[in-house]
């Protein structure tokens, strides 16, 4: 029987960044733990299946926005299959949708530009032309918003104009837009007239593309739903937890304003999880045998007088579980770092953004690189992972200050320290609704370009790139992040094994940078990074690898 809807919650592509092109890969696979142990137990060769591949890894998790579409549709009465990642479960999204559901539903939670979105949406044509497609979500609302913006003169470049939707004639062939910051009662209401067989017309929030132009419904940005807006994880089939890792919001929206930020920013949607509400979703997913938590919270809590407590709460529950945040440096100075641990936090992220304090001034982060450090250097010494993101050539941004920001990160690599520093390092993007995009801070700045192209008094994109490379490079004792790791092997390890892994992974991926290593190179380099005994299955063998 056809689905209602085929829900997707994103492509599975990887998205912007600035170091996914030197990250490792072995046999054409990402250098995960689970890879690497294959690769040396079969000698020089990834066999798959690839023992806890795809499980149990930051990666594999589902997508909270798919999630909570899924268990919101279920509730009002839908029938629905949710697809996390189109591209690696393709053969499952287009056998659902060769059956002709009522609608395919893609959410724009995670896509960066309307190519990606046509990309997608012409796959899908590829299998059913006549399928109704129905797409809502941030990118979407951050498109109508740009188009209203617009109208202003000087605001909106052509560049900028080709990566958003609702301006040019090969837009993805989408057949009804929700444009909303939150717009579940929207499809309800659209899936609801499509079942029954009765017209769209007159649907608030909505736009449609008639004969070549778009038609947007009446507005009503009303969100006052918004603190209800949750998932019921006692609705949700079996086979969503399989992974073993789940995604969780123990607060909504960011009150912050970020001169690099383009998040639609509506202060109507801040909002606090209730602890004990938080508690009992965190109960329900334990029992569905959920070890890992991901809290995709822009600041854990909104860094609220409660995180102590919180941690308390975990660990009197008996919980069992690990996690992991974004959470801002200030908010650490405050907290009890070993009840951290004990509750069972395995990583801490924070966006640092940059040493300089000019640069940091300009990003209006109003942060002290002095704290920055001793906050990092305390996450480590109690034995907590810190990834730490950083931006390069934000305007103000010179070459000694890049500098002082990749001298800023050395001095955090910490190898006597149990914890290891793991960071993402990024180009500044230009995007239209950024504060730092507005005409006023571009005159300031000398500021031109969009996106990845872009250039200001003091940088251009190019070398802010070069940047990113050369910290890549020069960083010896700590990490990039690798999201793909299965967390059950690599919590296995004792710290100090732990962190050789995932340095010595690192430090390998440098020397494939600078030239192809041979089968034998690349075996032997491997060897030196994994114990002898794995704890979990049989010793490795340290034969020759095969050849050929």
């Amino acid at each position: 029987m056809p689905h209602d809807a085929v829900i997707i919650a994103e492509s599975g592509k990887d998205g912007l960044t600035g170091i996914l092109p030197e990250r490792l890969a072995v046999d054409g696979m990402p250098a995960s733990i689970q890879v690497i142990a294959n690769y040396i137990s079969n000698r020089g060769r990834v066999i798959k299946p690839v023992d806890g591949d795809g499980m149990a890894t930051w990666w594999s998790a589902p997508k909270l926005n798919g999630v909570y579409l899924f268990g919101y549709l279920q509730s009002r009465g839908f029938n629905n299959l949710l697809i996390n990642k189109y591209y690696p479960e393709r053969d499952k999204a287009e056998e659902a949708i060769k059956k002709g559901p009522v609608c395919v539903v893609i959410s724009t939670t995670f896509v960066r530009s309307r190519h990606a979105l046509a990309q997608m949406i012409n796959d899908i044509r590829s299998v059913s032309p006549g399928a109704f497609i129905i797409a809502g979500g941030p990118f979407v609302y951050l498109s109508f918003l740009v188009k209203q913006r617009s109208s202003e003169p000087d605001y909106l470049t052509d560049e900028a104009k080709d990566e958003y939707l609702f301006f040019a004639e090969d837009d993805p062939q989408v057949d009804i837009y929700v444009v909303s910051p939150l717009g579940d009662d929207v499809l309800c209401d659209i899936m609801g007239r499509l079942k029954k067989g009765l017209p769209l017309d007159g649907i608030r929030n909505t736009a449609r593309r008639i004969d070549g132009e778009y038609y947007f419904g009446e507005r009503d940005d009303d969100v006052s739903r918004a603190a209800e807006a949750g998932v019921d994880w006692d609705r949700l089939p079996g086979e969503i937890f399989a992974s073993g890792v789940m995604p969780v919001q123990a607060s909504k929206g960011c009150p912050y304003r970020c001169a690099f930020c383009n998040f639609v920013k509506d202060r109507r949607l801040i909002y606090v999880k209730p602890l004990d509400r938080l508690i009992r979703e965190l109960k329900i997913l334990a029992s569905n045998g959920i070890r890992y938590i991901w809290f995709v919270d822009d600041n854990f809590r909104l860094g609220s007088s409660d995180l102590d407590k919180t941690c308390m709460r975990i660990i009197e529950e008996g919980l069992g579980i690990r996690w992991m945040t974004m959470i801002r440096a200030g908010t650490l100075r405050h907290m009890d770092l070993r009840l951290m641990k004990e509750a069972g936090c395995i990583e801490v992220q924070l966006g640092l953004e940059s040493a300089d304090a000019l640069v940091l001034s300009n990003m209006n982060k109003q942060a002290d690189p002095t704290l920055y450090r001793d906050v990092v250097e305390r996450v480590l010494e109690v034995g907590i992972n810190c990834s730490c993101y950083f931006i390069f050539g934000f305007p103000g941004e010179t070459e000694d200050s890049a500098l002082r920001t990749r001298d800023f990160i050395k001095s955090l690599e910490h190898p006597e320290l149990e914890g290891c520093l793991t960071w993402s390092l990024f180009p500044f993007c230009l995007y239209p609704m950024s504060p730092v995009y507005e005409i006023e801070m571009r005159s300031k700045y000398g500021l031109a370009g969009h996106l990845r192209n872009w250039r200001h008094r003091t940088m251009d994109s190019e070398r802010a790139m070069n940047h990113v490379r050369e910290a890549f490079m020069e960083l010896s004792n700590s990490s990039p992040v690798y999201r793909g790791d299965n967390l059950d092997m690599l919590y296995s390890l004792t710290p100090s094994d732990r962190k050789r892994f995932m340095v010595g992974r690192h430090k390998i991926s440098k020397l494939a940078m600078d030239r192809t290593l041979s089968n034998a190179e690349l075996f032997q380099a491997f060897s030196g990074v994994l114990p002898k005994e794995l704890p979990w299955g049989p010793s490795r063998s340290f034969s020759p690898p095969r050849q050929g």
